[in-house]
């Protein structure tokens, strides 16, 4: 009997289309692109080589066969350092730094593998958005940050039901909030170029204010 082998690195999310659009203006054509936690979909890839004549790299930690639009598909752990055999004009990843315990590891190796100067993209769940905030005032666990591996919506009453109505656990192991990415990210030695916040049902509403946002999209360069 086949086992289906989950993804415990998020690289089998499927995010929307427009996400991954709201960053393409950052990148130029003739960029190189590295981008982790791909998964089988390449959706980001997909998505940015139809509107940008660009070289890209992408790394999963399980192995699959890459489309025709990327140029090299690497299996690697993101949680162990790792130098590839170029440095990057621009290194991203998308929901990926909620679903690993080493985020650390994670951050220097983009760094590690980027152009000086070069731009690091990537996008995660806000812990302090409004809707966390307005679930734990009504004292629930916030949605997008999971206890169980097996269950996803313990304590998450009816806001779990809707953004999760087959409970299947998404190994969300990681809050982080705005103000915390903002430091994490000084931390280790990027200037922070743009922050743009987003939430897949209300279009633009939450672009201009970040920390409330479900989503937060961060651009940075390497200094």
């Amino acid at each position: 009997m086949s086992k289906t082998i989950r993804n415990l690195q998020g690289g089998d999310n499927n995010l929307p289309d427009d996400l991954y659009k709201l960053t393409s203006h950052w990148i130029k054509d003739g960029d190189s692109i590295l981008n982790l936690g791909c998964g089988s979909q390449f959706n980001f890839e997909k998505i940015i080589s139809k509107e940008k004549d660009v070289q890209i790299t992408s790394i999963d930690i399980v192995s699959t066969n890459k489309p025709s639009y990327v140029n090299r598909f690497v299996t690697k752990d993101v949680e162990k350092p790792f130098s590839l055999n170029k440095k990057y004009d621009v290194v991203t990843f998308f929901e990926l730094i909620e679903h690993i315990d080493n985020t650390d590891v994670l951050l220097r190796n983009c760094y590690r593998n980027l152009k000086n100067n070069g731009l690091l993209i990537f996008s995660f769940p806000n812990l302090a958005s409004l809707y966390s905030r307005i679930e734990l005032l009504l004292g629930y666990q916030p949605h997008i940050l999971e206890i169980s591996n097996e269950k996803a919506n313990l304590g998450t009453g009816i806001f779990g039901r809707i953004n999760n109505p087959d409970d299947n656990p998404i190994h969300h192991i990681r809050g982080i909030t705005h103000n915390a990415m903002k430091d994490m990210v000084h931390f280790h030695k990027f200037k922070i170029l743009s922050m743009i916040g987003y939430e897949y049902r209300l279009g633009k509403i939450f672009k201009h204010f970040p920390s409330l946002a479900p989503v937060n999209i961060f651009i940075l360069k390497k200094l």
